[in-house]
């Protein structure tokens, strides 16, 4: 695991202090499905594989957009990370969100939504997602914290049990199952 980690922190990413919670509640949802939409290099989907537990998918066009740059190159160097990381629990999927949509066919344990981050296109991906998570499950949300991006807005607005990590640009958490919110907030310290 410490190679792993070291690997990891090689790669330059906005999301780099949520991988204790992201371990953490992979281990206590014990997942069958984790969808990432949003991989860019992958530091986020390999948070979610670390623990081995189900598979994790990653989604993603590869191309980025003009909030994380225009950079068509990702999808290589994410795979490359894949192999280098030895995680076999990890399967990318180029494409863009709502078209992966039409043909999704699996019940979702976690959900991360880290694409574009207008509030449209925030909106839009959980109103096309959130369908597919199970009752029980958890909707994760990046970059909370940033007035400038329309997350912040579209997380504040929810009414559903939601907690929120102000740091690393903010990680907001959003599940039915109350319970499971009042025990993240009791383990981080986030009361």
């Amino acid at each position: 695991m410490e190679k792993k980690l070291k690997i990891l922190n090689k790669i330059q990413t906005s999301w780099k202090d949520h991988i204790e919670f992201a371990q953490w509640i992979v281990k206590r949802k014990n997942p069958e499905v984790i969808v990432d939409l949003g991989v860019d290099f992958g530091y986020s989907t390999f948070c979610f594989a670390l623990p081995n537990i189900g598979t994790v998918y990653g989604i993603d066009s590869f191309e980025g957009d003009s909030m994380t740059g225009f950079h068509h190159h990702s999808y290589g160097p994410a795979k490359q990370k894949k192999e280098e990381l030895e995680l076999d629990n990890i399967t990318f999927i180029k494409g863009y969100f709502d078209d992966v949509a039409k043909t999704w066919d699996k019940e979702i344990d976690i959900l991360h939504i880290d694409g574009f981050h207008t509030y449209e296109a925030v909106k839009n991906d959980y109103d096309t997602w959130s369908k597919f998570v199970k009752n029980d499950g958890v909707i994760l949300f990046h970059d909370t914290e940033v007035e400038s991006f329309g997350v912040k807005q579209f997380f504040n607005e929810l009414e559903l049990p939601k907690t929120n990590f102000k740091f690393c640009y903010g990680l907001g958490v959003v599940s039915k199952d109350e319970k499971l919110i009042d025990e993240i907030k009791i383990e981080f310290n986030l009361l």
